[in-house]
């Protein structure tokens, strides 16, 4: 019996839990909803992951392992979403050009029989070099960029753009596998989980570390 659902739309976090050689099934939450006002960016990923967890859990079975997760850009200006249209995706890029930004992913794990639940946050540190307006052009006219937190994926084109990282690739991509891991046990997860380290990726560029950062944090 899979135990474990994971509560995602993305081809990139089920990827990411596969690779780790977690079994799991998919169930797709309900639309992305906005972020919570009134809160700090670390609480409102976790929130937002959590409702999709909620929504989830309502149509699965008891005892059932709830997974879910959320990620947002934090740019100079703050949260910067996931671009609808080429231009809104030339903004966010443009935001970011030659500049270091956070990368948050909010992780929820929940059992639907005993109604424990955990919450946690990964932090990463992106810097952007500072890429012509003709890269520019290129990577907005790939459609990469189109529902991407931030608009770019570190895992795809958007790399060609990344000078250094602070933290972990996975939080970046989308899924702190190693968090994940550690709230489900928290919550009670009887099987045994395996341990991870972060992903690697095929650098296109030799990329000089940032300051380091705490790549975990709970609230």
């Amino acid at each position: 019996m899979i135990r474990i659902v994971l509560a995602s739309r993305s081809p990139r976090r089920r990827e990411l839990l596969t690779r780790a050689g977690i079994r799991f099934r998919i169930m797709e939450p309900p639309e992305d909803v906005a972020l919570p006002a009134g809160v700090s960016a670390e609480l409102a990923v976790q929130l937002v992951a959590r409702q999709k967890a909620v929504a989830v859990s309502k149509l699965v079975a008891a005892g059932t392992y709830v997974l879910s997760a959320d990620t947002i850009v934090v740019g100079p200006g703050g949260p910067l979403g996931k671009p609808r249209t080429p231009e809104m995706a030339r903004e966010m890029l443009n935001d970011l050009r030659g500049k270091r930004h956070t990368v948050l992913t909010g992780v929820c794990a929940m059992c639907t029989e005993s109604e424990r639940e955990a919450l946690g946050v990964s932090r990463s540190a992106v810097k952007f070099c500072d890429f012509t307006d003709d890269a520019l052009d290129m990577y907005v006219a790939s459609g990469e960029p189109l529902d991407r937190a931030g608009a770019y994926a570190i895992q795809g084109g958007g790399s060609d753009f990344v000078e250094a990282v602070a933290g972990r690739i996975d939080t970046v991509i989308g899924l702190d596998v190693g968090l994940a891991l550690r709230l489900l046990g928290e919550i009670g997860y009887p099987d045994p989980l395996p341990r991870t380290t972060d992903i690697m990726l095929t650098a296109t560029r030799q990329r000089r570390p940032l300051a380091p950062l705490r790549t975990a944090t709970r609230v």
